[in-house]
């Protein structure tokens, strides 16, 4: 019986063995994270320049939401699978998990110089690894995760 006490042949693979999928979790969740931040990053710059945009010319075009959303879906990560709603002046009342929305200023109404041009998108997001995505939900207690961007410029012309 000493002699099997002594044996600490296997002690580090049993060891490895608790130790290793913990690992992999946490180097996974940083490799995600590092996703949804360069997403977040895209999204919240491209809003803000294309509200500069909008105010330069007076009016949030259809044009200029199309080039947001065209912009979104090239740089983003998630973005390449996604459907874009830019026809929206308010938030979306209910929300669907595969499509981003791009609402704002009406696009038919010019904005007079000093007033403000509204750009807004809801984007939603997932992590990539099944587990991770799992375990977010159930941590947030949220289905579905979006980022909002929100911005605001006063527009630059003037119309008489």
């Amino acid at each position: 019986m000493l002699k099997l006490h002594r044996n600490h042949s296997g002690q580090a693979s049993l060891e490895m063995l608790f130790v290793l999928p913990i690992l992999f979790m946490i180097f996974t969740f940083i490799y995600e994270s590092g996703f949804l931040l360069y997403d977040w990053a895209v999204i919240n710059y491209n809003t803000s320049t294309t509200a500069v945009r909008a105010a330069t010319t007076g009016q949030f075009t259809n044009q200029i939401r199309l080039s947001l959303a065209q912009n979104m879906h090239d740089w983003s990560v998630v973005g390449k699978n996604l459907t874009y709603d830019v026809s929206g002046i308010g938030p979306p009342g209910a929300t669907d998990n595969t499509t981003a929305y791009i609402y704002g200023t009406d696009e038919g109404t010019p904005v007079q110089r000093g007033q403000y041009i509204f750009v807004n998108v809801d984007y939603p997001w997932h992590f990539r690894f099944f587990a991770l995505d799992a375990l977010a939900s159930w941590v947030i207690d949220e289905k579905n995760m979006r980022l909002h961007v929100n911005a605001a410029f006063p527009s630059e012309v003037f119309f008489e």
